[in-house]
C-alpha cells in the first residue's frame, strides 16, 4: 500500500480534532493537519512523478559514485592500479548530470590530480586540467583556482614545448628551481590528495583497527647464507616475537603472533630451501591470533623490517652486520684510482668478513604492472631502467665482474624481493636504476641516493613515489629500520659508492650535452634498499617529467653513456676496496 494513504488519513483525523469544541487543541491540531497534508501531498507527488523518481535515482547514483571514489582512495591495494581510478572517475562523471555536472567535473579533476600524485603520469595531470576547464565553462568558480594551482606547481602554464632535437642544446641550460622549494605546498592541491594520506606511519606497536586483520600470504626467498620471510597483511595490527631454544629434539624456533588477525585459508607447513630456515608453519592460534613459526636449525642472526602498501612484516634470517663495509670505508683514503676492473682471483680475501667486490647486483626499477613514472610523451620509467640496466650489465662483465639482474624482462618484482635476490646471491654491491619525476616540469639533473633518514620533504616525497606509498613524516619508521639494520655504519660505504656514481654520471652528461645538473648524494628511506647486506645505492639518472631529459632518456646514446658512467664508478670503488684489503692483510 502507498504511504500516501495513511498520511492522508492522519491528516483527516487531525482536522477532525480541530473542530469547534476541541478547545486549546484546535490551533495545534490545525497546524498538524496542514503539515500532515503537505507531507502526504509531497510523498504522493514524489511517487507519482516520473521526473521526481528519476531525480532521486540520479542523486543516489551520484552518492554511490562519490562513495566508491572515496573508498578507492582509502584502499591501499586497489589504488595502486590505474584502471581502478579510471573506472571510479568515469562512474563519477557519468553520475554528474544536469545542474550537478559542473561541480562533479571539478570533483573528477581533483581525483585525477590525486591520481597524478600517485602515478607520476603526466597525462593524468593534463586530464585533471582538462576536467577543470570543463567545470569552469560550466560556471564553477573554484575550478579556475584549482587549475591555476596545478599550473603553478608545474611551473609552466604555457602549452607544451616541441620535443627537442637530438644533440647538445644551444646555450646554457636554465637553472632548475631549488630543491628546497619542495616544502612549499598549495592548500588547494593538498586538499585534493588529503584522502590518500592514511595512517601509514603508525607507532609501535601499530594500533588495532576495526576487527581482525587478514594474513593473506607468507613468502620466502633463500640462497647461500640468507633467507627472507615476508608476511603479508591487509592492514597493520600488533605483533610480538619470541625465540625458543632447541630442546627435547625440537629445533630453535622463532614464534610470531599477530593479533587481532585471521588467516586467509587453511593452516600450512612447508619446507624452505637453504640452511637458515628448515620450515615455516602458519596457523590460526586462538580466535584472534595468527601464529607463524620458523624452525631455525642454526644460530643465525635475525632482523625485522616493517614495510607498507601492502603491509608486510619482513624477517631476515642470517643477517650479517655492516661492520665489514664500515671498516673498509673508514680505511679508504679517498685518493682517486684509475677505473680498472677488480680482480676475481681471491687475492686479499682474509675470511668470511672480508669479501672483495666481485658480484654486482643490478636492479632495473619498476616493471610489469608497475610502469613507474611516465613522461610527457608517454615514455615509461620501467622501459628506460631496463634498457640502462642491460647496458650496465654488459659493461660490468667486460670489466671482470659477475652480474646478477633482479629482472631482465618486463616483469613485476616486489621491492622486498629485489633486496632478497641481492642477499641470496651474495652480491657485493647493489645498484638500483631509476628515472626521476617531479610535479615541477623544469626540474632536471641527476642524483644518487642511499638508505638513511630523509634529508628533506623533497626526499620523503621521492621515496614515497618509488616505494608506492603515501608521503610519510620525518624520522619515525626510517629511524626504527636503520636501528634494526645497523645500517648507520654501512651508510659510510654506500655513500662512498654513491659519490663515485654521481661524479661519473654528471661528468658523462656534461661531456655529451654541455650541461648536467649535479643534484648530489642524498638519503631517504627507499624500501628497495632496506635489508641490503652490501653497499647499496639508488640512481635517479634524469627527470622523465622534464621534456628535454625525457628525450635524453629515450636515446640509446644517453642510455649507453649512463651505463658506462655507472660501470666506471663501480670499478673505481672496487679498486679502492682492493687497496684497503691489501693494506689490512699486510698489517702485522
Amino acid at each position: 500500500m502507498s504511504q500516501a494513504l495513511p498520511l492522508l488519513l492522519a491528516a483527516l483525523l487531525a482536522a477532525g480534532s480541530s473542530a469547534p469544541g476541541a478547545g486549546g487543541r484546535s490551533a495545534k491540531g490545525s497546524a498538524a493537519a496542514r503539515a500532515a497534508a503537505s507531507t502526504a501531498s509531497t510523498a504522493s507527488s514524489a511517487r507519482g512523478s516520473p521526473q521526481a523518481r528519476a531525480e532521486a535515482a540520479r542523486k543516489a547514483q551520484l552518492e554511490e559514485a562519490r562513495a566508491g571514489l572515496k573508498a578507492l582512495m582509502g584502499d591501499r591495494t586497489k589504488r595502486r592500479y590505474h584502471h581502478h581510478w579510471d573506472r571510479a572517475i568515469q562512474k563519477l562523471l557519468a553520475a554528474g548530470r544536469g545542474a550537478a555536472a559542473g561541480p562533479v567535473q571539478l570533483e573528477a579533476a581533483r581525483a585525477r590530480y590525486a591520481l597524478y600524485r600517485w602515478s607520476a603520469d603526466e597525462s593524468d595531470r593534463e586530464k585533471a586540467l582538462a576536467l577543470a576547464a570543463r567545470a569552469a565553462r560550466a560556471g564553477v568558480p573554484q575550478a579556475a583556482t584549482f587549475a591555476a594551482a596545478v599550473r603553478r606547481e608545474a611551473g609552466d602554464d604555457r602549452p607544451p614545448v616541441p620535443r627537442p632535437r637530438a644533440g647538445p642544446p644551444r646555450g646554457a641550460a636554465p637553472e632548475p628551481p631549488a630543491i628546497e622549494e619542495e616544502a612549499a605546498t598549495d592548500p588547494e592541491l593538498e586538499a585534493a590528495v588529503a584522502a590518500l594520506k592514511g595512517p601509514s606511519a603508525q607507532p609501535e606497536p601499530p594500533p588495532a583497527g576495526t576487527g581482525p586483520a587478514t594474513v593473506a600470504a607468507v613468502k620466502t626467498w633463500t640462497g647461500g647464507d640468507y633467507t627472507r620471510v615476508a608476511i603479508y597483511l591487509d592492514r597493520w595490527v600488533g605483533w610480538r616475537s619470541d625465540e625458543l631454544p632447541a630442546s627435547g629434539g625440537a629445533p630453535r624456533r622463532l614464534v610470531l603472533d599477530l593479533a587481532p588477525a585471521r588467516l586467509d585459508g587453511a593452516a600450512s607447513s612447508r619446507a624452505v630451501p637453504g640452511e637458515q630456515v628448515d620450515r615455516v608453519r602458519t596457523a590460526q592460534h586462538g580466535p584472534d591470533t595468527v601464529r607463524v613459526v620458523l624452525d631455525l636449525p642454526g644460530h643465525d642472526a635475525i632482523a625485522f623490517h616493517r614495510l607498507d602498501d601492502p603491509p608486510r612484516l619482513i624477517v631476515d634470517v642470517g643477517t650479517r652486520t655492516a661492520a665489514r663495509e664500515a671498516r673498509i670505508a673508514a680505511g679508504r683514503g679517498g685518493g682517486a684510482a684509475e677505473p680498472a676492473p677488480a680482480t676475481a682471483d681471491g687475492e686479499g680475501d682474509d675470511g668470511p668478513d672480508r669479501r672483495l667486490v666481485r658480484r654486482v647486483v643490478v636492479d632495473a626499477g619498476h616493471g610489469g604492472l608497475d610502469p613507474g613514472a611516465i613522461g610527457p610523451t608517454r615514455l615509461r620509467e620501467k622501459d628506460v631502467t631496463l634498457a640502462i640496466a642491460r647496458r650496465l650489465a654488459v659493461h660490468l662483465k667486460r670489466a671482470g665482474f659477475e652480474v646478477v639482474m633482479t629482472r631482465d624482462a618486463d616483469r613485476y618484482v616486489a621491492l622486498e624481493e629485489r633486496t632478497a635476490i641481492a642477499n641470496a646471491q651474495r652480491g657485493d654491491l647493489f645498484v638500483s636504476i631509476h628515472a626521476n619525476a617531479n610535479p615541477r616540469r623544469a626540474l632536471n639533473g641527476s642524483e644518487t641516493w642511499i638508505l638513511n633518514v630523509a634529508d628533506s620533504r623533497y626526499a620523503r616525497r621521492l621515496a614515497a613515489r618509488e616505494n608506492g606509498v603515501e608521503e610519510a613524516g620525518e624520522g619515525g619508521e626510517a629511524t626504527r629500520l636503520l636501528t634494526d639494520l645497523d645500517a648507520r655504519s654501512s651508510t659510510v660505504a654506500s655513500r662512498q659508492l654513491a659519490q663515485e656514481v654521481q661524479k661519473e654520471l654528471v661528468g658523462a652528461t656534461r661531456k655529451r650535452f654541455g650541461d648536467g645538473q649535479d643534484l648530489g648524494v642524498k638519503s631517504a628511506l627507499f624500501y628497495v634498499l632496506v635489508g641490503a647486506r652490501m653497499p647499496a645505492v639508488l640512481v635517479e639518472t634524469a627527470f622523465i617529467s622534464n621534456k628535454r631529459e625525457e628525450a635524453r632518456l629515450a636515446s640509446p646514446a644517453y642510455q649507453e653513456d649512463t651505463a658506462a658512467a655507472i660501470a666506471r664508478a663501480v670499478s673505481r670503488f672496487a679498486r679502492a676496496d682492493l687497496r684497503v684489503a691489501r693494506a689490512e692483510a699486510a698489517r702485522p
